[in-house]
């Protein structure tokens, strides 16, 4: 399968707006593989990706996730990613997979969104720390490894019970 990718300019864009079958391969892993009672679903829904659904802590649970189909290498050359989104409140974290293996580390930035006003999001590279199974380990993504990341996704595990819902126009990495 192929993913659009736009090597020119940036080294990848999801622009869930204007690219046919933007939501391609997209899906969503929560707390329920775990024995949780969290749910969540994605759509595409006014020229945006809808995610909305409904954050348990019960049976051990509290996480919901969206995620990109895997493809290594697809931000090559990549030093930041910018995200325009909205959603009701929360802690919300985008988060780069360097493995498939769910306790392999993965990389996380923290945002929070607004319910009325977009919000467009910049990080750098570098200011992603890396965790293990949710847990930091004090270090920062290596951007020299850039190229190892197969997934992009974005979760919400903040303790907040209740029902969510979050709008992301775009992601770029460049």
């Amino acid at each position: 399968m192929n993913y659009p990718t736009l090597n020119w300019l940036v080294a990848c864009v999801f622009s869930f707006g204007s690219q046919e079958e933007g939501l391609e391969g997209w899906a969503t892993v929560d707390d329920r593989v775990m024995g949780g009672e969290s749910k969540s679903k994605v759509m595409a829904m006014d020229a945006a990706l809808h995610w909305e659904g409904d954050l348990s802590l019960e049976s051990n649970g509290g996480f919901v996730s969206v995620r990109s189909p895997w493809n290594r290498g697809q931000l090559d050359k990549s030093s930041k990613v910018v995200m325009k989104a909205r959603g009701s409140k929360g802690v919300y974290a985008m988060r780069l997979a360097t493995s498939q293996v769910y306790y392999e580390p993965t990389h996380q930035a923290f945002f929070e969104v607004d319910e009325t006003s977009w919000t467009t999001f910049t990080w750098s590279l570098s200011e992603f720390e890396t965790t293990v199974l949710g847990r930091a380990t004090g270090e920062s993504f290596d951007v020299a490894n850039v190229d190892a990341v197969g997934r992009i996704g974005i979760m919400k595990n903040d303790g907040n019970p209740g029902p969510f819902w979050l709008e992301v126009d775009f992601i770029r990495f460049e």
